[in-house]
């Protein structure tokens, strides 16, 4: 119990610093997109938005290891060891290659990054959610009777979906803020930098509230 209770302490520890801290990545970039405020200062809140986003986007990366360590303590997924540590070698290897694209992010190679993180987010929403409907119809890997959990994970593979569409909703702003710095400030960049964010916005608060879905269905285990 002493491990599972190491496992669980640390999931808790994981939606705290995702949800908290994206939250901060959320408010300084809605406040990049006020016009009262000079280039440079849009800039900074901007760039801030993006380094402080290093750290949601690891708790995010985090959650497939640690939810594999903690289902498999509950019985929940008898899987060997050998497997354990591939999961591991998998979301470290993604972890690294979403880093690096973060930090290069106004470079080619961290947009080439970027791209193949975002390939690789799309192969993990889409496993995640066959899995656990193969689960649910008895085929493994996870147990059967525990259909909390398959519908908690496939969550988490649809809120892997969701940001790979925050992502082509965010795509505009850079563009935008790069007009921006040559155009000054214009209406017609304005209505581009406003409508990006009023859509992002949708998509933002609706993974938030999966995300709590997904804490509450683990909490109370509703469908067990």
């Amino acid at each position: 119990m002493t491990e599972y209770a190491a496992w669980h302490y640390a999931h808790i520890l994981l939606f705290v610093f995702w949800v908290g801290t994206d939250m901060g990545v959320y408010l300084a970039a809605r406040k990049s997109t006020d016009p009262g405020l000079s280039f440079m200062t849009r800039v900074t809140l901007l760039h801030m938005a993006l380094r402080i986003e290093l750290l949601p986007r690891t708790m995010w990366k985090a959650a497939l290891p640690f939810g594999v360590m903690l289902s498999r303590e509950l019985g929940f997924l008898p899987i060997s060891d050998l497997a354990v540590a591939l999961v591991w070698l998998f979301s470290i290897a993604w972890w690294a290659i979403s880093m690096a694209g973060a930090y290069w992010y106004d470079k080619p190679v961290g947009h080439r990054l970027a791209g193949i993180t975002n390939w690789l987010t799309g192969f993990v929403g889409v496993a995640v959610i066959v899995l656990c409907i193969s689960s649910w119809l008895g085929n493994g890997p996870f147990v059967q009777d525990v259909p909390w959990l398959h519908l908690k994970v496939a969550l988490y593979g649809v809120i892997n979906l969701m940001v790979i569409w925050m992502i082509i909703a965010f795509d505009p702003l850079g563009a935008a803020f790069g007009r921006l710095a040559v155009e000054g400030s214009r209406p017609e960049i304005e209505a581009i930098i406003s409508g990006t964010m009023a859509r992002s916005t949708v998509i933002i608060w609706s993974t938030y509230a999966l995300i709590c879905i997904v804490g509450f269905i683990g909490t109370t285990k509703v469908l067990g």
